[in-house]
């Protein structure tokens, strides 16, 4: 091949390279063009359903005697209505609810939820459970139950919402062992669910869950407990304590739980342990629920070798109940470990008003 072939080659290939980049340039701005304009088109029907149906679901809501008449629904309006319906059912409580859900029911909103429930969209299937919850449909417990063990952490929570809202009390066994598995499942939003469900209804499923757990399960989980229900959450943490007492990473999780002062003395004996996470925690309970009494094993903590844990015992010791500017001045004059008392200083000036 010559010089000039080769050349002209090149300047073909170069020409043909650019055609193709120019004919994907401009199908990826046609494709974007497509999808804002599905966008906008889905945004404006949205708003159309929702002004002529919002005040319709207002008044249903609100008035008592007969419904107001019901405009036609296309079929393509329904997820929106549907999305409406489940945003005002989150905000009433009581007969407006009631009469939202025989209007549902007229919608044919129960038969629209069952099919949702297999569709590929996340969206759409979280937007079936939701109404199904709402409705209390008890026919669907299977499928709601079958969504829970979903792979999906968003589709099995709310699936668990539904569940509750059907039936708490038959709901929480198979939630509880869901939550062992769960992870991802949103920690504030899950203690809303449980608080929703009731007291009554949730503590007894709980504790069976969290003292029936592998160890290696549990500390992540106490302070989500102790969120949901501190009292719960000191008593559960008292008994792994008492189950395994040898547990460095349970115990370091549970000493910050526990909310009874009467126990500090048989919890002191973890200042000798040997996993530092364990000493800290002990001292940050000190700092919960101690008192002046409490300050000799403060003070031990406090000549600790690491320093994080010097430093939360500082910060009870200033916490302590009963502690007093007096009382810490004289302390510090007693304290012989040069490291104790530079950790008093350090704490005392974070405290000091600025």
């Amino acid at each position: 091949m010559d010089s000039n072939t080769g050349s002209e080659l090149v300047v073909a290939l170069a020409w043909r390279s650019a055609e193709v980049a120019a004919l994907a340039s401009a199908a990826l701005l046609l494709l974007s063009l497509l999808v804002r304009r599905y966008y906008r088109f889905e945004a404006r029907l949205n708003e159309r359903v929702i002004a002529t149906w919002r005040p319709l679901l207002t008044r249903v809501a609100l008035e008592e005697g007969d419904s107001p008449a019901l405009p036609s629904l296309p079929g393509r309006h329904l997820p929106y209505l549907m999305e409406e319906w489940n945003a005002l059912q989150d905000a009433v409580r009581g007969e407006a609810g009631t009469r939202l859900k025989g209007t549902a029911r007229t919608l044919g909103f129960d038969v629209a939820a069952r099919r949702f429930l297999h569709s590929r969209q996340v969206g759409r299937r979280i937007l079936g459970i939701r109404t199904l919850g709402h409705l209390r449909d008890p026919s669907s417990w299977q499928a709601l139950q079958e969504q829970l063990a979903s792979s999906n952490a968003l589709v099995s929570f709310y699936a668990a919402a539904a569940l509750v809202n059907i039936d708490a009390q038959r709901a929480m066994p198979g939630i509880m062992n869901q939550l062992a598995e769960r992870e991802s499942w949103p920690g504030e939003a899950m203690a809303r669910l449980l608080v929703d469900a009731g007291a009554d209804v949730a503590r007894e499923p709980i504790r069976a869950l969290m003292l029936s757990l592998a160890p290696t399960k549990i500390p992540p989980l106490l302070p989500w407990l102790s969120h949901v229900d501190a009292v719960l959450g000191s008593e559960v943490a008292v008994e792994l304590l008492r189950r395994h007492p040898d547990d460095m990473e349970i115990a370091a999780a549970a000493l910050l739980v526990v909310m009874e002062p009467g126990l500090l003395p048989e919890l002191a004996r973890y200042a000798h342990a040997e996993d530092a996470d364990v000493r800290q925690s002990l001292a940050v309970a000190y700092g919960r629920l101690g008192a002046v009494g409490d300050v000799e094993p403060v003070v031990q903590l406090m000549c600790d070798r690491v320093w994080w844990v010097r430093y939360r015992a500082g910060q009870s010791l200033v916490a302590l109940k009963g502690m007093t500017a007096d009382r810490l001045e004289a302390i510090r004059a007693q304290l012989g470990d040069v490291y104790a008392r530079d950790m008093l200083e350090h704490v005392r000036a974070e405290a000091a008003p600025r």
